[in-house]
């Protein structure tokens, strides 16, 4: 059997784990890769995925809701042909790469997926990628954000915006959301421009979220929310499909 039969045959008969359960202590973020036959090229290939911070691969196509089996490049790598974990469609996500896509797209579109609540995002597919330099430059990007701090994204889960979690969105708001995700440790506020034009809008909470100083993971400086009558606020002209990602330890409560 050619390693290349070998890594996709383990693939696919992946042990299964429970559902919405993360198998891994990172959020995996990859690509999908059609094994190039030669084992020096393949190997350049996840050598380079993993330079870029790509962590995972998916082997070979994937189909509407048929699980996606992951997995990790540095397990690859050793010559381990059984690491493949399979986790359902729902839990990743995937961003296709066409011709046309840029940097600001994919990272948009994968930082929306991450919003949403995947538990993993696969860019598809690799050749693609290499063949749009700027689509590669957005992927990238997004992969370096996660794996620069595995313990913050890994537990984070959705939230609904209810309670003493609720906003509102003022101002020029079309196209604009914004989402919490959260863990024991962290809240995190996801703030996303879908269009292409900047957007002027001011975000508006409730008096149980803090005005202390937030931290924009994207750029690692210090945001802070102004108080207004009705709870804190913040007044941001976003970038035409601009990614916050704003967060706050726990320890406020």
């Amino acid at each position: 059997m050619t390693l290349l039969l070998a890594l996709l045959v383990a693939a696919l008969t992946a042990p299964q784990p429970s559902a919405r359960q993360p198998p891994f202590d990172f959020v995996p973020v990859g690509v999908r890769y059609d094994a190039d036959p030669d084992p020096i090229r393949r190997r350049t290939d996840l050598e380079t995925m993993r330079r870029l911070r790509f962590t995972v691969v998916v082997l070979g196509p994937v189909t509407g809701d048929q699980p996606r089996v992951i997995t990790p490049i540095d397990r690859l790598l050793t010559g381990d042909l059984d690491a493949g974990i399979t986790m359902p469609a729902r839990d990743v996500g995937r961003v296709r790469v066409y011709p046309q896509s840029n940097a600001d797209d994919l990272r948009e579109r994968a930082w929306t997926l991450l919003a949403a609540g995947a538990l993993g995002v696969i860019f598809d597919d690799w050749k693609g990628l290499q063949q749009n330099e700027s689509a590669l430059t957005g992927a990238s990007a997004f992969a370096d954000a996660l794996a620069l701090n595995p313990a913050l994204y890994a537990p984070l889960r959705p939230v609904e915006p209810t309670g003493d979690r609720a906003f509102t969105i003022d101002g020029d708001n079309r196209n604009v959301e914004a989402r919490w995700l959260e863990s024991g440790d962290a809240l995190v506020l996801i703030v996303l421009n879908h269009a292409v034009a900047p957007r002027d809008v001011t975000l508006t909470f409730r008096p149980a979220i803090p005005e202390a100083v937030w931290q924009n993971m994207l750029t690692g400086a210090s945001v802070n929310f102004v108080a207004g009558p009705s709870g804190p606020f913040y007044r941001r002209v976003l970038a035409a499909q601009e990614v916050l990602v704003l967060m706050i330890r726990k320890r406020w409560k």
